[in-house]
């Protein structure tokens, strides 16, 4: 194998990852070639290649690939860290199956491509106006943006291309384009990218969202969906939140007072509690309670009523509570329309599920204790004469009725009276 090949199968990130360290959010860390106290060290994962700043350092003033990186770690020649970089490509042991060894070939390439993807955030305006249109703050967050040229120009390589189409990352639809090449199809183009990682924090799937305004293509997992978001919770998780969506965990991730507070793992929707999500649980030996924040829909209410009987069963100890969601909101439109404190404010009135009911009657319950449930019984009376006057039974959503229109303000919070930040719905008659 020549040098030209392990660059191009062995990727800087894989490098540091087998020797325990670890770059942040800006891809940066503290140099393992001197004695380092401020992160110095920057990769760059577009070339593969990292470089120091700090001009203590023995590789000061060149950029490194990932053989000189294993030559300066191992302080070996460079015919060592050839032999070395091989090894590592080739198998890490020689008693590694078949089946462990393809898990690994999907792991190293999707966090390849993830990588890839992050990068392309910072250069993509579209991607980093819907992260702010959504109240993401994309530099805070490990998210990406696919904008389907990861296959052309300098980047265009056989081997990647393969890999792509093996993972479902690029589709052949036995098109051709004007040169007569093969056409590609990008799976996720104009999509922001989630990875889902594995018990041992490997990304072995990724999530798409569409930053289109598409209604019916919104929600793209690659082919053969696995791994959890944003990962396994650790095992000494004692409260557990459960999302019904990606975006509405990010949300909540992104706010102090509750990340520190709570773990949280998001569903696949409201039909999306599947076995590995159960696993993840079986596995948190301290969990004292299971805490549900799904959208304030019917479906989010049904699937608390289905999902909570069930934990219930295998767990008869374990305190399981529901946040009481206003009607068709979510977590997140909740943070777009409101200030971030009413996210914490809405986990802290939460309430106890109620087992002493049937699944269809617990969603009706729970439904009636949404901050925002309508009285449908006084929408199905016919009044000879419009009601008028003030609604403040939703502190959230205070509602005016008039004789010709009806004013509705989004918000607002009655104990919160210096709070400016709502939005006027008016409703002509």
């Amino acid at each position: 194998m020549d040098i030209k090949d392990i660059k191009s199968k062995l990727t800087i990130a894989e490098v540091i990852k087998h020797y325990g360290l670890k770059a942040d959010k800006q891809n940066r860390l503290k140099c393992p070639f001197h004695e380092d106290k401020t992160p110095s060290l920057q990769l760059y994962y577009k070339t593969q290649t990292a470089f120091c700043f700090s001009t203590n350092c023995t590789t000061h003033g060149k950029a490194i690939d990932v053989i000189d990186f294993i030559m300066y770690y191992e302080k070996c020649t460079k015919h060592e860290a050839i032999k070395k970089a091989e090894q590592k490509i080739i198998s890490p042991t020689a008693e590694t199956t078949k089946p462990v060894q393809q898990s690994n070939d999907r792991a190293m390439f999707l966090e390849r491509m993830f990588t890839y993807f992050k990068n392309a955030v910072s250069n993509s305006k579209p991607a980093q106006e819907y992260l702010q249109s959504r109240c993401i703050e994309f530099r805070n967050t490990e998210v990406g943006y696919n904008a389907g040229q990861f296959h052309h120009g300098a980047r265009k390589d056989e081997s990647l291309i393969n890999d792509c189409l093996k993972y479902g990352i690029l589709l052949d639809l036995g098109l051709k384009s004007r040169t007569g090449d093969t056409a590609y199809k990008p799976f996720g183009k104009w999509c922001i990218v989630f990875a889902m990682r594995n018990k041992a924090d490997e990304i072995v799937s990724l999530y798409f969202r569409s930053t289109l305004t598409d209604k019916e293509q919104r929600h793209f997992y690659l082919r053969d969906r696995q791994g959890l978001y944003p990962h396994y919770p650790p095992t000494s998780t004692k409260k557990l939140i459960l999302t019904e969506s990606i975006i509405d965990c990010v949300t909540l991730l992104q706010q102090p007072e509750i990340a520190s507070k709570y773990n949280l793992l998001a569903l696949y929707g409201t039909n999306g509690f599947t076995e590995e999500h159960q696993t993840a649980i079986r596995a948190l030996q301290s969990l004292e309670e299971i805490i549900f924040f799904l959208n304030g829909d019917e479906a989010g209410n049904k699937a608390v009523a289905k999902y909570a009987p069930m934990l219930k069963a295998e767990y008869p100890n374990l305190k399981i509570t529901s946040v009481a969601v206003p009607q068709n909101e979510d977590v997140n439109s909740l943070l777009q329309g409101h200030s971030p404190e009413i996210l914490t404010h809405l986990i802290d009135t939460r309430k106890e599920v109620n087992f002493l009911f049937s699944s269809e009657e617990v969603a009706q319950r729970t439904e009636k204790t949404t901050l925002s449930v309508e009285n449908k019984k006084a929408e199905e009376v016919q009044e000879p004469e419009p009601i008028t006057g003030l609604n403040t039974a939703n502190p959230y959503n205070l509602k005016y009725q008039g004789n010709e229109a009806q004013y509705q303000i989004k918000g607002f919070r009655i104990e919160q009276l210096d709070s400016l930040k709502i939005t006027l719905q008016i409703t002509i008659q």
